[in-house]
């Protein structure tokens, strides 16, 4: 997802210990129907989870104070089960991660709190039914089927139910699905059975052809989804994105009223985190038809499937709110009855607004961290998302020399940025592919111990290169734009940026343009720009990360055209399958073609750090982003 965002058990042959996947849990209460949900054939029953959701075996790697456990990209034993983010986006991942989400993590026990207000005044009280949440930016849809960014991704999981979703352990517990996938032997069939009663929220019942017309409806040409691609890994679903099949040949059909049946391009590893993504939520067709072109543009226009109801937003308001869906399957487990959002933008602002009690979470950025050291409300999340300056190659000229673009590259300070200008809440980037998501299946090693460090810092062959690249193009100097989003880390990066290229790089301007993320995201996707800071999220699949760039993917900015990456793009998701030393090295491969064509300039990985209200408890954060799962939040 880009800039995101985006949130289990499998096959065993198909479980997430190949990849570094991480979730935090704050002081979850006890569940009055927690219970062992016995596997199917593929999986055992393990330790109790603590969860409002009905119970899964826990992962086979495990979590140590909100920290990464990594483990190699190999196979699993057969009693291994996994997790995934309720959004690839869930969601999915993440501007700065969008705040509209809150982290659970041990990082912020200890020390004595400042915010009385938060603490011990009404808005700590177990009796309240109103949260009051943050988010970092405007959304930009709030159409399941569309979202590709972190904020409206995030937005859009507090009333749209995925199948599957992820508890305060990490481990994935059925959503609208009853049990975990079933997957064939072969790897090319999943079966999904949902829950008996669902319902919509205007009452009416939710089936399994719901489910099959919402996934149809995102790889309809006609539905202009900027995230049909993310679905390539159904049968059939490049062809029909493409325009060549029509969208009934989707591999997706309800077997039964309950029985949702996938039919895979190929053996997917990660089927069980993919099928987490709010992409997959059920829609209903009638009511879609009925609203036309008006669908999903307003509150009225839109019917929930998840704890909440979308209310009060009018498609453009920065204030909206979420009422409670009293036809969800989980109700009775949905403390809130209100949930009321805040786009806030100014870091001051959020400080205030929490420190007076008008808020129970922010993101927090820079010398605030600091502020907060030590303080109970201060939890910090690792993420996987990648901070990228991103390159409009195909509209400007100049950004077509790969010396400029290398360049650019090389005169970035990224371990002063992480340090320095983002106060530790990252670390560099060395490649495209982030640190952290996999390892070697051979020896084990991380990306960064196995494939180096592809993202230097050397100004002086920056600015050789720089020199050369003025005269390739037979001018003495060029001028760009870099668009980034109008909150305060943004602006801070992107202030950042563009003083270290115009030092570092004499002949260069940089021009700051500091907008609104909805209006970055149009122009990025408008494929019209210089420069932009932008990020990715992708999906528990490393392969999404340089899937982003192929030809012909939605979010390919740069519209950087390699036949040679759209191959190995193809065979990550085709004939790679299972065999995780051939996906390794793909990977590299991948990683190392857009390096060394500097198609994209990495930055960091970010951190993310929040301040929540030491009350609120939970609550789940993935390490694609930070998701928060409303179903679990409560005051203590």
């Amino acid at each position: 997802m880009s800039d995101h965002p985006s949130s289990i058990g499998a096959h065993p042959a198909y479980t997430d210990a190949r990849i570094c996947t991480y979730s935090t849990r704050i002081r979850a209460q006890p569940s009055p129907n927690r219970h062992h949900l016995v596997g199917n054939d593929h999986h055992q029953s393990s330790p109790i989870i603590t969860s409002p959701y009905p119970t899964i075996t826990k992962r086979n790697h495990t979590i140590r104070e909100g920290k990464i456990n990594m483990v190699r990209l190999t196979p699993p034993s057969p009693h291994a089960t996994q997790h995934t983010s309720a959004r690839r986006r869930a969601f999915g991942v993440i501007a700065s991660v969008a705040a509209i989400v809150m982290a659970l993590s041990a990082c912020g026990s200890g020390g004595t709190s400042t915010n009385a207000a938060n603490a011990n005044g009404a808005n700590g009280s177990s009796s309240r039914t109103t949260l009051k949440w943050e988010a970092s930016g405007e959304v930009t849809t709030m159409d399941s089927g569309k979202t590709y960014d972190t904020i409206s991704g995030e937005a859009v999981g507090f009333f749209a139910e995925p199948l599957y979703r992820q508890d305060s352990n990490g481990d994935v517990t059925p959503a609208l699905a009853k049990s975990l996938p079933k997957v064939s032997e072969d790897g090319l069939t999943v079966d999904v059975t949902l829950r008996d009663g669902l319902k919509f929220s205007d009452g009416s019942p939710l089936t399994a052809s719901d489910v099959v017309y919402g996934v149809r409806r995102v790889v309809d040409p006609a539905t202009g989804s900027q995230s049909a691609k993310n679905l390539n890994y159904i049968k059939n679903a490049t062809e029909i994105t493409a325009g060549k099949l029509p969208v009934d040949q989707l591999g997706i059909k309800a077997v039964s009223d309950t029985q949702v049946r996938f039919t895979l391009t190929s053996p997917n590893p990660y089927i069980t985190q993919l099928l987490t993504d709010t992409l997959l939520s059920p829609v209903k067709q009638s009511f879609v038809e009925e609203k036309g072109k008006n669908y999903a543009l307003n509150a009225d226009s839109l019917l929930a499937t998840g704890p909440y109801k979308l209310a009060d937003w009018n498609g453009t308001n920065v204030n909206w709110k979420y009422v409670k869906n009293p036809n969800y399957w989980n109700a009775k487990n949905v403390h809130f009855k209100e949930i009321d959002v805040s786009v806030v933008k100014d870091a001051a602002s959020k400080v205030n607004l929490f420190e007076s009690g008008q808020i129970d979470g922010v993101h927090i950025t820079g010398d605030y961290i600091k502020q907060y050291q030590g303080k109970k409300e201060l939890v910090t999340v690792p993420s996987l998302r990648a901070t990228n300056l991103e390159l409009g190659i195909s509209s400007n000229k100049n950004l077509q020399n790969l010396n400029l673009r290398k360049a650019l590259s090389l005169a970035i300070d990224r371990k002063q940025l992480a340090s320095a200008i983002l106060n530790g809440e990252a670390t560099p980037a060395v490649g495209v592919i982030p640190n952290g998501i996999a390892k070697n299946p051979e020896n084990g090693k991380s990306i960064a111990e196995d494939w180096g460090n592809l993202a230097p810092t050397d100004k002086d062959k920056a600015k050789t290169l720089f020199k050369k690249a003025l005269s390739e193009l037979g001018t003495s100097s060029v001028k760009f734009r870099l668009v980034t989003s109008d909150d305060d880390q943004s602006k801070k990066i992107g202030q950042y940026l563009q003083a270290q290229l115009q030092d570092t790089l004499p002949g260069l301007t940089i021009d700051v343009a500091s907008v609104p993320s909805s209006v970055r995201f149009e122009e990025m996707m408008s494929y019209k720009f210089d420069l932009a800071l932008g990020g990715w999220s992708g999906t528990w699949d490393p392969t999404s990360y340089v899937q982003q760039h192929e030809t012909s993917y939605e979010h390919n900015h740069s519209q950087w055209k390699s036949e040679e990456l759209t191959e190995l793009v193809n065979d990550l998701n085709t004939k790679d399958g299972t065999d995780f030393k051939l996906r390794w090295q793909h990977l590299k491969e991948a990683n190392q073609y857009l390096i060394d064509n500097q198609v994209v300039i990495p930055l960091v990985q970010a951190s993310n750090s929040y301040l929540v209200n030491p009350n609120l408890t939970g609550y789940v954060t993935s390490s694609l982003g930070g998701t928060i799962d409303p179903a679990l939040a409560k005051f203590n």
